[in-house]
């Protein structure tokens, strides 16, 4: 059986459709039962939280295969030391593609630090480390709609963006197949972009002008303040958007083809997917 810790977010709540489309058993961790409730009588459903270390044993029994998504390292720290307690041989960590180099920027090298606990743990790993998913264009829906722009600080730096539905794919195929223990996997779209580009993109398949504006680190960090998000995570995205503009992201890897067999999805194809999102 396969655990899948954020099942409700957007890389597990598509992976956990994947592998039950494919007849897999899982079982789905999650703090409020409620929020899973469309997936009972597919899944098993078991409430915990990875901050409280208690709730998670009868979660973890049973279980050979891990998808583990965490807030913090001591998320990780707690649901390693159940996984062993538990007999679970493998973990695949959704992670992030700055992990590659933890000076590449300063505010996220937790992502190194909690893949640097799970390679001591004496588990097999897999790590999954995703460039900028091309669902972070929802954001931008409002403005799309209302205003025609899309407001980002990426300045003329390019991001290979990533479809999730790829990002799970993968995640099913390290989860269920073999030869994937010790590999961490840079994944990205098939190609870099612009977001000028992606306004393209937008106008193509909205059939309007969608223009792309330029704006400060400053004018985004309070954007995501008053959204509710903690400083260190705004702090984080804020050294993201640098590493952007510096052109450290522009790049793509053919690691999704590698591993599931067929190219990275488009945006062009994701926007087509996501079309009532964007319409007035």
């Amino acid at each position: 059986m396969i655990l899948i810790t954020g099942a409700t977010g957007m890389v597990g709540g598509e992976l956990t459709q994947q592998l039950l489309a494919a007849g897999q058993s899982v079982r789905v961790l999650t703090r409020d039962p409620q929020k899973a409730a469309a997936l009972k009588g597919q899944a098993e459903i078991v409430e915990g939280d990875l901050g409280k270390p208690e709730t998670l044993q009868t979660a973890f029994n049973g279980i050979e295969r891990m998808f583990l998504v965490t807030a913090n390292t001591q998320q990780d720290a707690n649901a390693l030391r159940a996984a062993k307690a538990a007999g679970i041989h493998h973990v695949v960590k959704l992670s992030t593609l700055e992990a590659v180099d933890s000076a590449m920027i300063e505010h996220v090298k937790w992502h190194r630090e909690r893949e640097e606990l799970i390679r001591a743990s004496g588990l097999d790993w897999t790590f999954l480390r995703p460039t900028m998913f091309m669902s972070t264009a929802l954001e931008w829906s409002r403005t799309i709609r209302d205003a025609g722009a899309i407001y980002f600080p990426g300045g003329e730096g390019k991001v290979p963006v990533v479809d999730p539905w790829d990002i799970a794919a993968v995640a099913a195929a390290t989860l269920t197949g073999v030869g994937h223990e010790g590999q961490a996997y840079a994944l990205t779209g098939p190609q870099a972009l612009g977001f000028d580009e992606m306004a393209d993109v937008f106008s193509r398949v909205l059939q309007k002008p969608v223009r792309y504006v330029n704006i400060s680190d400053q004018a985004a960090g309070a954007e995501m303040r008053k959204a509710g998000l903690p400083e260190y995570v705004v702090e984080g995205l804020i050294g993201t958007f640098a590493a952007v503009r510096s052109g450290k992201l522009a790049f793509a890897t053919d690691d999704v083809e590698r591993v599931i067999g067929r190219p990275p999805r488009s945006f062009e194809t994701w926007c087509k997917c996501h079309l009532t999102a964007f319409l007035s």
